[in-house]
Order: structure tokens, then C-alpha cells, then sequence
């Protein structure tokens, strides 16, 4: 009898710990489960390409426009306007390809579509749920707006504009700035100006104006860069010398044989980079500090006075 009666406790115990793993292991968080939708919101643009991916947060949608502009319309000003049937339409999404089970609505409402998008232009994109398409879709013209006063789903035609609950709809508006932006260009220097300008890369052009007097080879014998508003051997990014031989032993910056225009990091002939440019292109939010000399520099001296020396500071954003 007592035998039976510890067989009985410890199977009693063991169904106890069972039953309690069991629990635990469906729901260990002491949360109770997420009831309802969660609000559209947080659409992110990936950085730096002309056909980014488009991330947003609210789970998965039925509609993603974009429209060229600051604001989100069924008109003329779209580019892009993609419909999955159902909220079926994934994140994330690359501008320009069409995902699977999804169809291009983009031309049934006077858009044109564009294979990327453009440089510095303002481009304003959309997400939205089957409800809320279903209901907005013949609203053409019209602004949609994103109203986070709204009840759920509700939504509010106007005259001009749709205000949509933001638990059903969300929107945000981006310039398109792959490339890098020049500022604030100052030029010192007896030997010439500088010159820095955009380009469609990160690698912007450079050039040059000889301006001292008596010196008329437009051609110059050492270029670099640094970061920062003043030279810094240790923030130097580019540097290239002229290479040439005197008497069988190799000279540096005494032969002037870079020519303008050039980009940023350039393999120029007849030179040797003490610091190659290893970069994809300059950085964006920083200070760079520009210099070039021709054969008169003395290699030293880095004020606005030197003879065969100029320099230049910008900025980058």
C-alpha cells in the first residue's frame, strides 16, 4: 500500500511539471497576445540608390505608390502604383521591381512609370490596406493624408484632400540625394583657384586656375586632400606627387605633369600616390581641405603666400 501511495505522489508530481512546462512554453512572456491591427507607420527609404528598398512598419499591405512631388494623389504625379489583391503585398519592396502576385496600376491613373528614380528630386511615397483602397480609389486628384485622430479605419473625403486613419495608411516624403553635395567653397593661394564641382558620383571634379604671376604652365606637380579646414598629414584621404629621375635617383613633386579637370582619386601618369584615394567618394557632413603645387613649391610651407602653392576648404553633405 505504501508503495502505491509514492508511485501515485511522484506521478502526480511529474504531471504537475509537465503541465506547467507546457504553459510556460506557449506563452512564457506574461503578455497577453497583440488584439487587433497595428497602426501603418515608419516607411523607410533605403539610403544612397536610385532603386531603394521600401520598408515600412504595420505588417503587410495592399497598395505602395510613389508620387513625384510632396504629396500622395492618384494623378499625373505618380511613378510608381502597385496593388496586390488582399493585404498581400510584402516589405521590403525595390522601386521598380514588381513583386510577385502584385500588378502595376501606375498608367490607369495618369502616372508614367520610371525605371529609377532621379537625382535631388522630391518624391513622396504611400502604403495603404485593401480597406482603405477599397474606399479611396475613385478619389482621384485628391491628397491623401495620414490622420492619427481617426478611429481605426475610418476615413474622411474632402474637397481636396482624403484624411485617412494612420492604422490603415501612412506616407512620407524624400528627396532622392544618392550623390554627394559641395558647400561653402573657399580658395587662398598665390600659385592659382580651385575649383570643386558635383558629379554624378562621389568623386567630384576638380580644377584649377593659374593665377601667379610670371608662371604660365597650366600644369601642377602635387595634388591632395584631408579632412578637416587646414592640412593634417593624419587626416589625408588622397596624395599624389610627380615622379620623376634626376641623376638616376627618384624625385617627387619637381615635374609639373598633372593636368585639369581631374576627379577625386584619379590614377594620374607620371605620378606616385603616397596615399591612394581608397574611398567610393567623399564623405558626406564633413570639412575637406584641398592643396596643389607646381615644381616652385619648397614642399613645406602651406600658407596663402607660398609661391607655387594654393589650397581650398568645402564642405560635404
Amino acid at each position: 500500500m505504501k508503495n502505491f501511495i509514492k508511485q501515485f505522489a511522484t506521478l502526480f508530481i511529474l504531471v504537475i511539471i509537465s503541465i506547467s512546462f507546457i504553459t510556460c512554453s506557449e506563452d512564457d512572456s506574461g503578455l497577453a497576445p497583440y488584439v487587433g491591427s497595428p497602426a501603418m507607420s515608419n516607411i523607410v527609404i533605403e539610403a544612397e540608390s536610385f532603386n531603394p528598398k521600401i520598408t515600412w512598419v504595420g505588417g503587410y499591405a495592399s497598395i505602395l505608390g510613389v508620387n513625384r512631388g510632396t504629396k500622395a494623389a492618384l494623378d499625373t504625379s505618380l511613378v510608381w502604383l502597385i496593388s496586390t489583391e488582399g493585404n498581400n503585398l510584402k516589405f521590403p519592396v525595390k522601386f521598380g521591381e514588381l513583386p510577385s502576385g502584385a500588378q502595376d496600376l501606375t498608367t490607369q491613373f495618369g502616372g508614367t512609370v520610371l525605371d529609377s528614380l532621379n537625382e535631388d528630386e522630391d518624391y513622396h511615397f504611400f502604403v495603404m490596406k485593401q480597406n482603405a483602397w477599397d474606399q479611396v480609389s475613385s478619389e482621384v486628384g485628391k491628397a491623401f493624408v495620414a490622420d492619427p485622430g481617426l478611429e481605426e479605419g475610418q476615413i474622411i473625403s474632402g474637397q481636396d484632400s482624403v484624411y485617412i486613419s494612420s492604422t490603415i495608411f501612412t506616407s512620407f516624403a524624400q528627396r532622392l540625394d544618392v550623390f554627394i553635395n559641395i558647400e561653402g567653397l573657399s580658395t587662398f593661394g598665390q600659385l592659382g583657384v580651385i575649383s570643386v564641382k558635383e558629379t554624378r558620383s562621389n568623386r567630384p571634379i576638380i580644377e584649377w586656375t593659374i593665377t601667379q604671376s610670371g608662371v604660365t604652365d597650366s600644369l601642377i606637380s602635387v595634388i591632395g586632400i584631408a579632412e578637416g579646414n587646414q592640412y593634417s598629414p593624419g587626416g589625408t584621404v588622397w596624395e599624389v606627387y610627380s615622379e620623376s629621375l634626376d641623376n638616376g635617383s627618384t624625385v617627387y613633386g619637381k615635374e609639373n605633369v598633372i593636368s585639369a579637370p581631374l576627379n577625386v582619386g584619379d590614377s594620374l601618369a607620371g605620378t606616385f600616390a603616397f596615399v591612394p584615394f581608397d574611398q567610393t567618394g567623399l564623405e558626406r557632413n564633413k570639412t575637406y581641405y584641398i592643396w596643389i603645387a607646381n615644381n616652385l613649391w619648397g614642399g613645406e610651407g602651406r600658407l596663402r603666400f607660398e609661391q607655387g602653392y594654393a589650397y581650398a576648404t568645402f564642405n560635404v553633405r
